[in-house]
């Protein structure tokens, strides 16, 4: 039973309770009242405690999807890393390649340059009595071929060697490459069972909360969750300014955390009683890049149940923005972040029925409207 209705089911028994004494067996009747109240009562304890227990649920899946996403992010630049490595080598081996091609060349015509005029043994110089000044020559060219050979020799026995080291470190960077690409399947793999449980949880969650009566005190309650956190994020941020210029001075000047269509904006309605909008929501493909919108230092970087995986920046002067909504967080606490810095990736993993960035501005716990902050789009 939806919670509205069994709310309003509980306060008509009370009703119906109260109009009984006058009747008989009233006390019977009460007694069966009140035992249905309880029951009730225990009804919502129970369904409170499940909802808890799913959301303890998705919140160590939405993390776990985070870190995987992460992990697969980092894989993927390693990869490309050692694509390039491996095309460096094979270019470094396709030139000593030539190279010793050229020197054997070399060495060979040489050999054959020498075969075809080489000069007449010593024994035969002496004895047909020729000039010593003749044979002296022939001894100096005889020294000069054979230490050019000589070098020539050693250039191809060390480029032998240098193809052999190549060949080894080709090897081991394509074994490199082949445990990364492994190594990437099996978390792609994860990822794909990890996500599937999240959006199970997710479907129950939504299955618990299907009313627009138990959807607008859960918007609620995850407001309130945010002031609560907001607060004590302000008591523990620290007191001298993180950015050389005050944050007050950048009003329209803040970068985009993300391109795309602002779908819903500060102060619009949400189609839900009389709750507004705390911020914009910004439509853009899931695992797109998420970008400071300006310099900062990062106060909470975890789950939190109305917003999905959430990043808050300080930014000095009792100004925070907030960057829910996403499908991987790349920052941790403590991390000071440069205005268009990457913090995050976009996802779907909090305000329902929306793919894209939650992106607040909040000055001393308040939220103001951001678009108001941010620059002109290039």
């Amino acid at each position: 039973m939806p919670l509205h209705r069994l709310f309003c089911y509980l306060c008509l028994l009370l009703f119906t309770a109260s109009g009984l004494q006058a009747e008989p067996n009233s006390a019977q009747r009460l007694e069966e009242v009140q035992t249905e109240i309880e029951s009730l009562s225990n009804a919502l304890d129970k369904d409170k405690k499940a909802r808890a227990k799913l959301n303890r649920q998705l919140k160590q899946q939405s993390k776990a999807v985070s870190t995987l996403n992460r992990e697969l992010r980092t894989l993927g630049m390693q990869l490309k890393q050692k694509r390039r490595q491996l095309s460096q080598l094979e270019r470094e081996q396709d030139a000593f390649r030539q190279s010793h091609a050229k020197q054997l060349k070399a060495l060979n015509s040489q050999l054959r340059a020498a075969y075809l005029n080489t000069q007449p043994h010593y024994l035969k110089v002496l004895l047909n009595q020729q000039s010593p000044n003749k044979l002296s020559r022939s001894s100096t060219y005889f020294h000069y071929f054979h230490e050019a050979r000589q070098t020539r020799l050693t250039a191809i026995s060390d480029s032998l060697k240098t193809l052999d080291n190549n060949k080894t470190n080709l090897l081991a960077a394509r074994q490199e490459q082949r445990l990364l690409y492994e190594k990437r399947q099996a978390r792609q793999k994860q990822l794909t069972a990890q996500n599937a449980q999240r959006l199970a949880t997710a479907k129950q969650l939504d299955q618990r909360v299907n009313s627009q009566g138990a959807r607008v005190a859960s918007l609620v309650e995850e407001a309130q969750a945010l002031k609560a956190l907001l607060e004590s994020l302000a008591e523990q941020a620290p007191a001298e300014a993180i950015s050389t210029r005050p944050f007050g001075q950048l009003k329209g000047r803040l970068t985009w955390p993300v391109n795309g269509k602002v779908i819903a904006r500060y102060g619009d309605s949400r189609k839900l009683g009389q709750l507004t909008w705390q911020g914009i929501m910004i439509k853009s493909a899931i695992g797109k890049e998420i970008r400071s919108a300006a310099a900062g230092r990062v106060v909470f970087s975890d789950w939190l149940r109305g917003f999905g995986l959430l990043l808050i920046i300080d930014h000095g002067d009792k100004y925070m923005t907030l960057y829910g909504n996403n499908q991987s967080l790349l920052k941790e606490v403590g991390d000071t972040v440069t205005a268009g810095e990457l913090v995050a990736l976009s996802g779907e993993q909090g305000v329902k029925q929306y793919a894209g960035l939650y992106f607040e501005l909040r000055h001393q716990g308040n939220p103001t409207d951001p678009v108001k902050w941010l620059g002109k789009r290039s």
